[in-house]
């Protein structure tokens, strides 16, 4: 089970927690964050979902609270069938 911390792209605010196995796929955090979170009103299918790296660095609480509105140099999740480790969101990857 991994902790990833979510915000929306172009709304500024406090990250959301989502629990999920690093074994699932995208597909399944896709739907889990669509459970997790009211506002989201479009299907979960429909989530365009970027890894919140650049290069080496994680944006922070900080930047999410600020609002992200660019997502140039952001990697897509966009294997809806890929397991999630695929994307380096594993517990061994994730420590801080």
């Amino acid at each position: 089970m991994v902790n990833l911390f979510c915000g929306i792209v172009g709304v500024a605010g406090p990250a959301f927690v989502v629990d999920i196995d690093a074994e699932k796929t995208v597909g399944h955090l896709r739907k889990a964050i669509k459970t997790d979170n009211e506002d989201i009103k479009c299907p979960p299918r429909n989530l365009k979902l970027f890894l919140a790296k650049k290069g080496d660095a994680w944006l922070t609480e900080a930047d999410v609270m600020k609002g992200v509105s660019d997502t140039t140099g952001l990697k897509p999740l966009d294997n809806t069938g890929a397991p999630l480790h695929l994307y380096d969101l594993s517990k061994k990857t994730l420590k801080f």
